[in-house]
């Protein structure tokens, strides 16, 4: 079976860190966490945005978080199915609200959504 890129980053995340090509302290992976964040954000805000670079630095921003991951020996696929699951519950919870309101999302005010999401968590 094939690995997902998922899986294929967190090996080469081990393997870094096995061999000690790694930041010394989990405030320094947060550095650079942030670098690639705000790298992301210069490219999503330049004149002209292009895509490619775009899908560049996103990716530098997943594998830097994959790092933080294997240092803290997080299994990432685990902790992604945590997130969309918690995150399905929400939005559930919400658009039940806006049911009960006779109303779609889509008639529903973003305000109102952030009121009954964070209601829901």
């Amino acid at each position: 079976m094939d690995k997902s890129n998922l899986q294929k980053a967190e090996e080469i995340q081990n393997l870094l860190i096995s061999k000690g090509f790694t930041w010394q302290s989990h405030e320094q992976a947060k550095e650079k966490v942030l670098e690639e964040i705000e790298e992301l954000f210069i490219e999503i805000n330049s004149p002209q945005m292009d895509q490619d670079r775009v899908e560049d630095e996103f990716g530098d921003c997943l594998f830097s978080l994959l790092n933080l991951a294997c240092r803290l020996n997080l299994d990432s696929e685990k902790c992604l199915g945590l997130a969309i699951s918690k995150f399905e519950k929400r939005i559930k919870f919400v658009e039940d609200q806006a049911n009960q309101e006779g109303l779609t999302m889509q008639d529903v005010e973003l305000h109102q959504m952030l009121q009954w999401w964070k209601a829901a968590k």
